[in-house]
């Protein structure tokens, strides 16, 4: 949050780095399946800027 100013991006990113901590400690049937749709939604949200800036 402190770097893009956004409540939503700042929580989007906690949500991700969890489940990719989670997941690469090995520990990746402890997360919930809630949870993987919840940071790949995120993923995708953070995602369009870049990608429409690489369209214009």
């Amino acid at each position: 949050m402190p770097f893009t100013y956004s409540i939503a991006n700042g929580i989007g990113a906690g949500f991700i780095c969890y489940v990719v901590l989670v997941a690469v400690t090995g520990r990746a049937r402890q997360v919930h399946s809630l949870m993987w749709v919840v940071a790949v939604a995120f993923v995708g949200y953070l995602a369009v800027g870049p990608l429409e800036a690489l369209v214009k």
